[in-house]
């Protein structure tokens, strides 16, 4: 058997492209005529050029974003609801895609379809591109005909986690190139002109101030064990990534972040706005809360509140309410709590998981547009402790040689 590739049009016209195995490009065309497909050209797949192995390459590296997911979904929904079969919306989607990898992840799933599978299960098989979280609305969606709606909750569930990445970075932005010029000012400056001043200084015997022989000492190691310093830091680098790799690791990890100074309660808003929002979604689709609560522990992208989050499941199915096992979990405030309680008792679960992600939301916003004050102090005390070191290192032996002449 062996791989082919071909271009052909659907009955509508419509172009389309793909690989399939077969044992000669006759059988390819018998194929895709089941298939109601007109083939274009078939030619086996190791007959490529290099420009098109090349191509193929950079496709298979690229990576497919969150936007092209959010606009993808976006679209579909308004197919769909225009009254569009399924397979006819997603070959309109795919000629709509600029990423290529991306293209043909929906072809691939059209074919799926086309061949017998549904949606979800056609889904299922990219995992690393679609989400627990997409799949299993996308499957409640399809059991109760709401497939156009579920895509509209989850476009939207994807648009409100980019909004907040995206204020997180322009939030961020100041500080990091604060951080990154002094970064590169510090490495000019040891490697440029400290040696400089080391050659000077060393034509004269008198002692230098601790300030100096500090500076001097770390260029002496950046200079002259460099090779260690980055052998080292290479090492430390493999080593927590495997860690990172383990369940404990990222446990472990997911915990520092949640307990850092100024970064731990934004992340803890957000988080747990996600928690809300998923949830409440995935009961708005017909999901029941046991099997919601397990795509939201997948879907949270935070194992401290994943295993929280599981935690929830198992006391919901001994038949407790989601109220206790959120006060026990010390994750949820109050104010959360007491909304989730009214919430059961009226009825009105989903609607209330909403306000309480809408709270989490603008709370995260607040801290969002104070991230560049809060940081500040801190930028400003680190900056002045690395200028005062250098300003004493350099102009303190100066000050002692001019006395020195001056005495002279």
């Amino acid at each position: 058997m062996t791989n082919f590739s071909y271009k052909a049009r659907d009955r509508y016209g419509a172009p389309t492209a793909g690989t399939m195995e077969a044992a000669d490009a006759k059988e390819v065309a018998h194929q895709l005529g089941k298939l109601n497909y007109t083939p274009i050209s078939i030619a086996e797949a190791g007959s490529k050029g290099v420009l098109a192995e090349l191509a193929d390459l950079f496709t298979s590296l690229s990576s497919i974003k969150a936007e092209d997911l959010i606009v993808f979904t976006r679209q579909l929904a308004s197919i769909i609801d225009a009254g569009v079969p399924l397979t006819e919306g997603l070959n309109a989607v795919s000629e709509q895609i600029r990423n290529k990898k991306f293209c043909n992840v929906v072809i691939a799933v059209r074919q799926d379809i086309e061949n017998g599978a549904t949606f979800s299960d056609a889904l299922e098989k990219h995992q690393a591109v679609f989400s627990p979280l997409i799949i299993n609305m996308v499957r409640a969606g399809e059991k109760a005909g709401i497939l156009g709606e579920e895509l509209d909750r989850i476009s939207a569930l994807m648009e409100k986690d980019q909004q907040t990445i995206d204020k997180i970075k322009t939030a961020t932005r100041y500080p990091i190139i604060v951080v990154g010029s002094l970064v590169i000012a510090f490495t000019v400056l040891m490697i440029f002109v400290i040696p400089k001043f080391v050659t000077f200084f060393s034509a004269f015997k008198a002692e230098l101030p601790l300030p100096t022989r500090i500076l001097i000492g770390m260029n002496n190691i950046i200079q002259g064990y460099w090779y260690v310093l980055l052998g080292s830091l290479s090492i430390l680098f493999f080593c927590l990534k495997k860690y990172l790799a383990t369940e404990q690791g990222r446990y472990a990890w997911d915990q520092l972040i949640l307990s850092l100074p100024i970064f731990g309660p934004l992340f803890t808003k957000i988080f747990l706005s996600r928690f809300a929002r998923m949830l409440s979604a995935m009961l708005k689709s017909g999901i029941p809360i046991l099997e919601a609560l397990m795509i939201t522990a997948a879907s949270v992208s935070n194992k401290v509140i994943a295993k929280v989050t599981i935690e929830i499941r198992d006391k919901v199915a001994e038949g407790k309410s989601l109220v206790e096992p959120m006060r026990n979990s010390l994750i949820f405030p109050p104010i959360a709590i007491s909304m989730v309680a009214i919430g059961e008792k009226a009825g009105s679960l989903e609607s209330m998981l909403n306000k309480i992600s809408d709270y989490f939301d603008r709370e995260a916003d607040y801290t969002i547009n104070n991230l560049t004050p809060l940081m500040e102090p801190i930028m400003i005390f680190g900056l002045g402790l690395i200028v005062m070191l250098f300003a004493l290192g350099i102009f303190l032996p100066m000050w002692d040689l001019v006395r020195v002449y001056q005495n002279f």
